[in-house]
């Protein structure tokens, strides 16, 4: 699975206008089956992101697809893991 640290790059005002458009791209892969878990960071200076495994080419296109990326407003971070421990309501993540 990818854990994915996604960052602002730019102040809010620049980001506003494609938090939407960012909404939209992250339900897409959540009704694709990719996305496993998102939320914003507390900080409000961007989100964590937790995908499926796929192949590295693939999530590096799906991420490009994302508003903020496409706008230059935010940068990725990826961690690429094995999940081998969860609770037992998070169990369906080990593995993927």
């Amino acid at each position: 699975m990818y854990l994915l640290n996604v960052s602002y790059t730019k102040g809010l005002e620049e980001v506003g206008p494609h938090v939407k458009a960012h909404g939209e791209w992250v339900d897409q892969c959540r009704r694709q089956d990719l996305l496993l878990f998102a939320g914003p960071k507390k900080s409000g200076l961007g989100g964590v992101i937790a995908m499926r495994s796929m192949d590295k080419g693939d999530l590096l296109r799906l991420i490009a697809e994302d508003a903020y990326v496409q706008n230059d407003v935010a940068e990725y971070q990826i961690i690429d893991f094995d999940c081998k421990a969860a609770q037992t309501a998070a169990q369906a993540l080990i593995g993927s």
